[in-house]
């Protein structure tokens, strides 16, 4: 079973508020008098066409609510978090409604409302666009909204798709905002832990990938967990970890991938992962990491399978040092669904990851 992998895109420039221009086409006549050169002469009108800019303010209140000219909308058919909720991912806690707001507010630049309806508010109830894009659409497919269907199934099809690949707040916890209004929020504690082979605010890393901003990362995203080469210099793993060993009875496996750097070539290296704990009554663990070698033949003449074995776990943890280098990692999930971990060997420094399989 192979872990996804991906270089992260970036999201920049996010803006609460956003001045556009539009151009309004204003007529004026002007009238000029041509005078012949041999006495009298004759007056000849001319019109031509001006264009004036005006300006138009755009303010975004939050993911569902925007202020055009003075008019404030509200996105019909769907339902975003709140400016102050917060959600949980990776068993830490975000600021989904800000993150929610900033999203709608990369699309402000252009926006469109159309809409007759009121609400009990006074606000206008209808879809807003940039682009030709429906934007109400767009908050649901990407996370950021939920279909509203106590008022319509609009955009049902688009939240499906949302939660199905994770996006947004259906990356982890969080509490439908209707419910939030009604005072409802988020029980349990934050489970977060990292681990870092160098200086790297992994807490802030993990707030900046959820809301998008992921640049120079280069990993795996799993359900409890990430693995991941930042900056192509800093490894690290984090994950919600509740610090106790799993205790099913027998053993089993975590299959995933890795991902890595060889500092003698500076060239990425990856491939396969494979964590194996036998006996739970005893536990430790084998880990084998199986490089793929992706036409690249050079990379095998310098980088072998690497392999740690016999590994004590200890509440959820796990590391080993010796000569040629060393390991760390842990379990995340509340049922040490996913395993993680950081490492360097002869010259290879990277992360990886995996689900149970067995």
């Amino acid at each position: 079973m192979r872990c996804r992998r991906r270089r992260l895109a970036t999201t920049a420039g996010l803006r609460r508020r956003v001045t556009v221009q539009r151009s309004a086409v204003v007529a004026a006549a002007a009238s000029i008098t041509m005078l012949a050169a041999c006495g009298g002469g004759g007056g000849k009108d001319s019109s031509r066409v001006m264009e004036v800019p005006q300006t138009s303010e755009v303010r975004v209140i939050d993911a569902d609510t925007v202020d055009i000219d003075g008019t404030r909308y509200r996105l019909s058919g769907i339902d975003a978090p709140e400016a102050g909720q917060t959600c949980r991912a990776w068993g830490r806690t975000w600021d989904c409604g800000v993150a929610a707001t900033d999203a709608l507010a990369t699309r402000a630049e252009g926006m469109r409302c159309e809409g007759s309806d009121t609400d009990r508010f006074g606000r206008t109830i209808g879809v807003c666009g940039s682009g030709g894009e429906d934007l109400n659409a767009w908050l649901v497919a990407n996370g950021w909204a939920l279909a509203y269907r106590q008022y319509s199934r609009a955009y049902v099809g688009e939240e499906a798709q949302a939660r199905s690949n994770r996006r947004g707040i259906h990356r982890g916890e969080f509490i439908e905002p209707w419910r939030w209004r009604a005072g409802e929020r988020l029980g349990g504690v934050d489970t977060f832990s990292a681990l870092a082979s160098g200086a790297l605010d992994v807490g802030g890393l993990a707030d900046r990938m959820l809301r998008g901003e992921d640049a120079n990362v280069h990993g795996g995203w799993l359900d409890e967990s990430v693995f991941a080469i930042v900056d192509d210099r800093v490894a690290t793993s984090f994950g919600a970890w509740h610090g106790t060993n799993p205790t099913v009875a027998g053993g089993a496996t975590w299959t995933g991938a890795f991902v890595a750097m060889d500092a003698r070539s500076g060239e990425g290296v990856e491939g396969d992962a494979v964590v194996d704990i036998d006996d739970f009554a005893a536990p430790d663990v084998d880990i084998a990491l199986f490089v793929d070698v992706g036409g690249a033949e050079q990379i095998r003449d310098r980088v072998a399978d690497l392999r740690w074995d016999s590994i004590p776990v200890w509440e959820g943890t796990f590391s080993a040092r010796d000569t040629a280098g060393w390991i760390e990692g842990r379990f995340y999930g509340g049922d040490h669904e996913e395993v993680g971990g950081i490492f360097e060997r002869d010259h290879v420094l990277g992360a990886f990851g995996g689900r149970r399989t067995r």
